[in-house]
């Protein structure tokens, strides 16, 4: 469980997290409020995957092209789900 910002016990699934973006709340198990992740640190965490995404495009191996398009949907899954911080939100 990931600690949350407003009353600092561990409330959020790591499931939730997982799946959490701007845009999405995460709610706390213990005291009900709603968390979120910021654009700035949520971008920054989804790049290497997107880049990694975007070169595969480009090559002419298709062993290459699944290897790099698995690699950057691993990367957009695991980076942010360690590199983005919860933050409070309002409602």
């Amino acid at each position: 469980m990931f600690r949350c910002p407003h009353c600092e016990e561990p409330g959020i699934s790591p499931l939730r997290k997982a799946i959490l973006s701007p845009g999405l709340v995460a709610i706390c198990k213990s005291c009900s409020e709603s968390s979120g992740v910021r654009y700035p640190s949520w971008l920054l965490a989804i790049i290497p995957g997107t880049i990694l995404m975007l070169a595969a495009l480009f090559v002419t191996s298709e062993s290459l092209e699944w290897s790099l398009n698995i690699a950057g949907f691993t990367l957009m899954l695991i980076l942010p789900f360690f590199f983005t911080p919860l933050h409070k939100e309002n409602g």
